[in-house]
């Protein structure tokens, strides 16, 4: 009903004028009452009129010769308006001046506390933590991450002194015995590599080169070689395959056996090097620092640090699922504690303002250019059309009475105006 106050207030003043009009010049009405309301009724079609043209101006290009240019004004002038909303939100409506005056008068904790007061609300933020932690989970197997985490170890492990602590718990546990069943695990790993064929090759190239600098020594021992091979008695694969085998008869022999005389020389080894880490020997940091350094940047490190991370995308994922999981109901213990905690504690909230104060200011400052990017990018998606609709939309009604005005007070001016008239006369 609205939409059609200002049409159907310009009918009612062109029906009213024509009426009358048509009344007076037959002769069915006479006299000065009859001839000061037709021409109000007249002024009022002409106010109408006026006030027709000029909001339809604004939306719609009117086919009239010159008057043509000066309509859909809206369409027109859009770079013009664009920019001066632009203006309009950066520097008075959102400036960083008002932003940080509202800011500064808000008591954000108090109004965050006050929103947590319900077991509703409260469920939502964890739903919402949640949420972020599902994300964070199925994005674990993202192929930049373990490059970023091995990145990340490689800086931290610069400042930190493994020495001393790695040397102490070494020696704690040999002297506690309790090293054995790692030991046994490291033969154990050291037999399965000793069988790989990676370690006979390299055994194999080690024992050639062997035989050729014993060679080289002199003529003899040329020739010694030279006939140890023609005939068979220097036979490089035999030799190496006798020697794997040696190698992994004493490894079954001393991984079951803590107190096998290597495994008594491992031992003694170690607690020599425990003690060159917690003295800080030269070379002893030299070789943590170097190990370290390796690890850190080894593939295989890399591959591990993926593994570990494959394996924790699928358990986190499986804690996410809903708010009854172990890892959700911790979460929610400790986010109803902090919230306690908050509440009784008013240098904490005030703290807490003054970090989001501050944290807002910041992104204000730095990227207050971007609510007028926004602003302006918003109003560049829409068509011409578009942009027409959405502002006649909001304002359209209230242009409809800029109408009705226009009509009622041409109309009350046209009376007024044949009143003086008529006491003039």
């Amino acid at each position: 009903m609205k939409s059609k106050v200002g049409i159907y207030s310009l009918l009612l003043a062109i029906i009213g004028f024509v009426s009358l009009e048509t009344a007076l010049h037959l002769k069915w009405l006479e006299g000065p009452f009859w001839r000061i309301l037709t021409t109000g009724f007249e002024a009022g079609t002409i106010g109408g009129l006026a006030d027709w043209f000029a909001v339809s101006a604004l939306f719609y290009e009117i086919p009239i010769p010159y008057v043509r240019k000066h309509t859909n004004i809206i369409v027109k002038n859009r770079a013009k308006l664009t920019e001066g909303i632009v203006e309009l939100v950066t520097t008075k409506w959102l400036s960083p001046e008002v932003l940080q005056e509202k800011l500064a008068n808000m008591q954000i904790s108090t109004t965050l506390l006050q929103s947590l007061e319900t077991k509703e609300n409260v469920d939502k933020l964890l739903d919402f933590i949640r949420q972020i932690f599902l994300r964070f989970a199925g994005e674990m197997d993202h192929p930049k991450l373990p490059v970023l985490l091995q990145k990340f170890l490689k800086d931290k492990l610069q400042h930190i002194d493994l020495a001393k602590p790695l040397g102490r718990w070494l020696r704690e546990a040999i002297t506690g015995r309790k090293h054995h069943e790692l030991m046994s695990m490291a033969l154990n790993q050291f037999s399965l590599s000793i069988q790989e064929p990676e370690t006979r090759m390299l055994v194999l190239n080690k024992l050639k080169e062997a035989l050729a600098a014993y060679a080289n020594r002199d003529w003899v021992k040329k020739s010694a070689v030279w006939i140890g091979r023609r005939t068979g008695g220097i036979d490089p694969d035999l030799l190496t395959d006798r020697i794997l085998d040696l190698a992994l008869a004493l490894i079954e022999e001393t991984k079951d056996d803590p107190n096998h005389p290597l495994r008594l020389k491992l031992d003694q080894y170690l607690l020599e090097f425990a003690d060159n880490l917690e003295n800080g020997e030269e070379k002893t940091l030299a070789y943590i620092e170097k190990l370290k350094q390796n690890w850190v940047l080894n593939d295989r490190t890399k591959d591990i640090i993926r593994e570990v991370l494959l394996q924790m995308k699928g358990n986190v994922a499986d804690q996410l699922v809903t708010i009854d999981t172990p890892l959700m109901q911790f979460i929610q213990n400790q986010l109803i504690r902090f919230l306690e905690d908050l509440r009784a504690d008013s240098d904490s909230r005030s703290q807490l303002d003054q970090w989001i104060r501050a944290s807002v200011t910041q992104l204000v400052n730095q990227y207050h250019h971007e609510l007028g990017n926004m602003v302006r990018s918003s109003l560049g998606k829409l068509d011409d059309k578009g942009i027409m609709l959405q502002i006649k939309e909001k304002v359209g009604n209230d242009l409809q009475y800029i109408r009705l005005n226009g009509a009622v007070v041409g109309g009350m001016v046209g009376i007024l105006i044949a009143t003086v008239r008529w006491l003039l006369l």
